[in-house]
C-alpha cells in the first residue's frame, strides 16, 4: 500500500502558501494599503466565503479572518451607480488570535494612532458596496468592495475602507480610503 501511496501521491501535504508582504503593495505615498495571502478559505452554507489571510511584516506574522457574501449583485450598472446595491450584513470580520493582536498593533503603528494591542474578540459586521459591473461571484476573480463601518454612526466611529478579494489568485488587499477614518477604523477593530 505504501508504494502504491507514494507512486500516486496520497501522502503529500500541500504545499505550504508564501506570505506576502504586508505593505507590498503600496501604489500611492502616503497611504497605508494592506495585502495578504489568502492561507484558508471554504465556502460556508450561509453563502459567505470564509477567507483566513495572513501577511507578513517585520519579522512577524499578522492576519485576520473575513467572511464575504458571495454573489453580491453589481453596483454599477450601464446608466451609473445603482444606489440599491448596498449590502447590509454583508462581510464580517473576525480574529484569528495573536496574528490578528499583532496586526491591530501594526494598522496602529502605519496609521499614525495609538497602539493597540488587542483585536476585537466579537465579529464586527459591517454593509458593503460593490464596486463592479457584474455580479461578485468572489471564485471567478479579482473584485472591489467599499465597506462601511458603523455605517448609522451609532458609536460615532463611521469610516470606510476598499476591500479587494482575489480568490483566483490567492490575495486579499484592505486599501483606504480616508486617512481620516484611520483613528475610527483602528477603534472600531480594536478591543
Amino acid at each position: 500500500m505504501g508504494i502504491f501511496s507514494s507512486f500516486f501521491g496520497c501522502n503529500q501535504k500541500p504545499k505550504p502558501i508564501e506570505l506576502i508582504e504586508l505593505t507590498s503593495n503600496q501604489e500611492i505615498e502616503g497611504w497605508n494599503d494592506l495585502i495578504f495571502s489568502i492561507t484558508e478559505k471554504e465556502k460556508l452554507n450561509n453563502g459567505f466565503w470564509s477567507l483566513t489571510c495572513k501577511a507578513k511584516h517585520e519579522n512577524q506574522i499578522v492576519g485576520i479572518k473575513i467572511n464575504i457574501a458571495d454573489a453580491i449583485p453589481a453596483g454599477f450598472l450601464s446608466n451609473g451607480p445603482d444606489n440599491t446595491s448596498f449590502a447590509s450584513k454583508s462581510v464580517e470580520f473576525e480574529s484569528i488570535g495573536i496574528e490578528s493582536d499583532n496586526l491591530i498593533r501594526v494598522m496602529s503603528e502605519l496609521y499614525e494612532q495609538p497602539i493597540k494591542t488587542s483585536f476585537r474578540n466579537d465579529k464586527l459586521t459591517v454593509t458593503s458596496f460593490p464596486l463592479n459591473d457584474k455580479k461578485a461571484v468572489l471564485k471567478n476573480g479579482r473584485f472591489q468592495f467599499k465597506l462601511f463601518f458603523d455605517d448609522n454612526d451609532e458609536q460615532n466611529l463611521y469610516s470606510e475602507i476598499f476591500l479587494n478579494p482575489d480568490l483566483k489568485n490567492g490575495t486579499i488587499e484592505l486599501n483606504e480610503k480616508d486617512e481620516d477614518y484611520r483613528k475610527n477604523i483602528i477603534l472600531i477593530l480594536a478591543e
